[in-house]
This record gives structure tokens, C-alpha cells and sequence, in this order.
């Protein structure tokens, strides 16, 4: 591998981090209540626990705030 293609990568991975950590940020505050109404009384030291997993699975968490349409009744 060059050291441009090295770099590149590292760039995208960056990125990607980045963006997922500024998802996670917004997804935490305000979308977790909406894909599972438990979530609503979540304290802050559960929510800072799922940011690392949301910042790496941001895409999945992404499609799945925008499709939920409401929380299912079970």
C-alpha cells in the first residue's frame, strides 16, 4: 500500500468516526426515546454508554430513526 492510499484510508476512517460521533451525539439526546419508549427515563450514564456503540453503527441506527414510525405495543 502507498502512503497516499494509507493516508486516504485513515482519512475515510476519520470521517466516518466523525460523523458517527456527531449522529450518535443527536441519536442519544433525542432519537433513542423514539425506537424504544423505555428510553425515555434512560439516565445519562446508560446514555453515555450506548454513544460508542451508535457512533460505530450510526448507518443502521440512522435507518432505523427514520423508519420507525411509532414505537410498537407489546
Amino acid at each position: 500500500m502507498s502512503l497516499a492510499a494509507g493516508e486516504m484510508l485513515v482519512l475515510c476512517i476519520g470521517l466516518y468516526f466523525g460523523a458517527g460521533a456527531l449522529f450518535a451525539l443527536a441519536f442519544v439526546s433525542f432519537g433513542v426515546s423514539k425506537i424504544d419508549p423505555a428510553a425515555k427515563t434512560m439516565p445519562l450514564k446508560a446514555r453515555i454508554l450506548v454513544f460508542p456503540g451508535v457512533t460505530l453503527l450510526w448507518p443502521l441506527m440512522g435507518y432505523k430513526w427514520i423508519t420507525q414510525t411509532e414505537p410498537p405495543l407489546s
